[in-house]
């Protein structure tokens, strides 16, 4: 197989709008209301995909099979994910042993979405090479189209990758680079293009207050738009469109909203918001709703809903949780995020925190 990234060059759109998406992973009902927001026109303005397309989300398949539809219709142009590599080992039947541990373990996967529809029952027993070549028989327009996918657009002017690249010089010489880069932003040197990127939820490089929204970085010239959609609790699926020298945000989620029914003030705080990555505690006491736990990482003691906590490889981490108490008015709509004690985590035009239970009205179903 032949490692190195395939770029696709891009003739420039500058007269018109460039509408920006990543990690869709197969939310398929939040990516159309997400095109409807940014009022998207197919043929005028161009739509770039930025990986992780499918896989993890509830609509896999008809979420590929409308992309794969807009790509004919429109100025679509679509990058291959780390997610979407699972489409490429089964259609080159690679890897098959480590493609069916990853399907054992995710459920909600494009290939058990099409095994299902052909009557095909998945287990530790399956004959891999025998269950891709089904699947190629039915499917091989998708996994062609997957199989193909870029691993970077480039224009004059931008740069456009689902993880990240070495430099300007050298994009890398394989294809994990683009597609796995962790942490992108920490380590990334200053470009002159504009780089744009996704796969990395944009909270993970947040410490005090965590919002969802495309972050943009001035030093180093990069746009992180992963909004954490179908990965976390909270997350949302973000659009950044450009047209001549502006910039827009288009955010959208399926979360349940609220209405605050009472004033929550601002008020000095010292939050801190715990990231997957850097989420590991030391647990100090335990009592039967929430723990008192230590933070190597942010140097802090604190209580938290046992809600919160789960162990991973042995260790126990506090991912996602804040202490912040986000200042509120009434009849502010928010999102619902998590509900625990007499509190409930939320989320105000991307921003995460928290609020007495007390202190919402849910809206009717």
């Amino acid at each position: 197989m032949n490692r190195k990234p395939i770029i696709k060059h891009l003739d420039p759109w500058k007269s018109k709008r460039t509408i920006v998406i990543s990690d869709i992973h197969g939310n398929l009902d939040a990516y159309l209301k997400l095109l409807d927001e940014c009022d998207y026109q197919a043929g005028t303005d161009r739509l770039l995909l930025l990986g992780d397309l499918i896989e993890k989300g509830p609509k896999n398949l008809e979420t590929l099979q409308t992309i794969i539809q807009q790509t004919k219709q429109g100025e679509v142009h679509a990058l291959m994910g780390n997610c979407d590599f699972t489409i490429k080992n089964a259609f080159l039947s690679y890897r098959l042993d480590f493609l069916k541990q990853i399907l054992l373990i995710r459920k909600k996967s494009i290939l058990h979405e099409m095994a299902s529809a052909i009557g095909m029952e998945f287990h530790p027993d399956t004959d891999m090479e025998e269950f891709c070549q089904s699947l190629r028989r039915q499917y091989y327009e998708e996994l062609a189209f997957c199989n193909d996918l870029p691993h970077i657009l480039e224009t004059d002017s931008m740069i456009f990758t689902h993880a990240g690249i070495l430099n300007e010089q050298n994009y890398g010489d394989d294809f994990r680079i683009p597609m796995t880069t962790p942490l992108f932003l920490e380590s990334a040197p200053r470009f002159i293009k504009t780089v744009i990127c996704g796969h990395m939820p944009v909270t993970e490089y947040q410490r005090h207050i965590a919002h969802f929204d495309p972050l943009y970085s001035a030093e180093k010239n990069i746009y992180c738009i992963d909004g954490g959609n179908i990965v976390k609790k909270g997350g949302q699926l973000n659009a950044l469109i450009f047209q001549n020298h502006y910039v827009e945000i288009k955010r959208c989620d399926l979360l349940e909203k609220a209405t605050v029914t009472e004033e929550v003030p601002y008020h000095t705080q010292i939050p801190f918001f715990m990231t997957w990555n850097h989420g590991q505690v030391e647990l100090l006491k335990k009592e039967k709703l929430q723990s008192y736990v230590y933070s190597p990482y942010i140097n802090r003691s604190f209580w938290v809903d046992n809600s919160f906590l789960q162990v991973r490889h042995g260790q126990l981490y506090a991912t996602d949780y804040t202490n912040y108490q986000i200042p509120l008015r009434v009849n502010d709509e928010v999102k619902i995020v998590r509900e625990y004690q007499d509190r409930v985590q939320i989320k105000k035009d991307g921003v995460l925190g928290w609020c007495y239970q007390s202190q919402l009205k849910k809206h009717s179903i």
